[in-house]
């Protein structure tokens, strides 16, 4: 028929139009820009970096809600100040995929409500967020990595990170570590309420939870290569908020578990202790109270091949037997400990 080749053609070309568009398409998230990103830019639309970025001060700040950085495998490096990223107030922020490095903060989020989350992500520089809701999480290997954290009125989420350096959880209710390696820092938890930290090897990475800390649980962790690993805690001050220590091992530290106010208001239930040098469980009365709170401390086990010491060094009026436990205690006698 006359003309049919140029249908064909034109069929062809819409053809291969449709093509290079779903192309671009799937190879950019809707909104997103690949162009390029400079020091100091302010990123109100979602981002793809098509290269490294090393800047003299502060790099990038996000400037809208629901903004989805993709760093596409890139490193963005600083010369020792400014901040990586600064999110303050922003909610929605998404940032994936690659390296920040050589800031004062990697990412910083004062002045605001912040709302983060962060997806293979390496922070090799701290983040300080205040307050906010901010959640990293790792899909393989070591692809989350976090080098201090500090949370004050707000929610962390660390799933299967690396974590080192001091990481400091202020007002943090509700927040959760888990899955997770930290190395080489330290943990504090200070007046928060029911948070989770489950999963974790805690390496030469101390955790202290202040007296104001209340109902949480501490689950299914290992603490090694510590003086004192955890839980360094103090006490609360009613039967219904007590913090949880169950199902965790220490191993190879110089005192496992510390209490400084006689274990009042804190279960510790079914430890094992395992080759700590000094004792596995040393609880004290530093603050005075008079008896130990009504909280058991129960079923815990000493493991006899390496260890020194005690499984228990709690003076009279400092621990509430709850029966089990399974190794030597001290100072004896003690009419309120049984241990064998």
């Amino acid at each position: 028929m006359p003309g049919a080749p140029k249908v064909a053609i034109a069929r062809g070309a819409a053809a291969c139009l449709l093509l290079l568009s779903a192309t671009l398409m799937s190879a950019n998230p809707a909104g997103a820009t690949t162009s390029a990103v400079a020091c100091g830019d302010v990123l109100t639309t979602s981002t793809t970096l098509t290269a490294d970025l090393t800047c003299p001060g502060g790099a990038l700040t996000i400037g809208a809600d629901n903004v989805d950085l993709d760093l596409n495998g890139h490193t963005i490096t600083g010369s020792g100040t400014g901040n990586g990223l600064m999110v303050a107030g922003r909610t929605g922020t998404t940032l994936r995929n690659g390296t920040i490095t050589g800031f004062t903060y990697g990412i910083y989020g004062g002045y605001g409500g912040t709302v983060l989350t962060a997806t293979d992500v390496r922070l090799l520089s701290p983040v300080d967020v205040w307050p906010g809701t901010v959640t990293f999480t790792g899909t393989r290997g070591d692809a989350c990595l976090l080098s201090g954290i500090r949370l004050v009125d707000g929610l962390l989420t660390a799933d299967r990170c690396s974590v080192t350096g001091q990481t400091v959880l202020v007002r943090s209710s509700g927040s959760t570590i888990r899955n997770s390696a930290l190395t080489g820092g330290s943990l504090y938890v200070s007046a928060t309420d029911r948070s989770v930290f489950t999963g974790n090897v805690f390496d030469a990475f101390p955790m202290g939870l202040s007296d104001e800390s209340r109902r949480n649980l501490v689950r299914g962790n290992v603490f090694t290569n510590s003086p004192t690993a955890g839980i360094g805690a103090g006490e609360t001050f009613l039967p219904q908020d007590a913090n949880t220590i169950e199902y965790n091992v220490f191993t190879g530290n110089d005192i496992g578990l510390h209490s400084r106010s006689m274990l009042k208001h804190l279960i510790v239930h079914k430890i094992v202790f395992n080759g700590n040098r000094t004792v596995g469980l040393l609880a004290e009365n530093s603050y005075g109270s008079n008896r130990a709170g009504p909280d058991p401390v129960s079923d815990n086990v000493f493991v006899g091949t390496g260890n020194a010491g005690y499984l228990i060094w709690a003076p009279p009026g400092t621990v509430a037997d709850g029966g089990g436990n399974q190794g030597p205690c001290g100072p004896s006698p003690n009419p309120d400990l049984t241990c064998w």
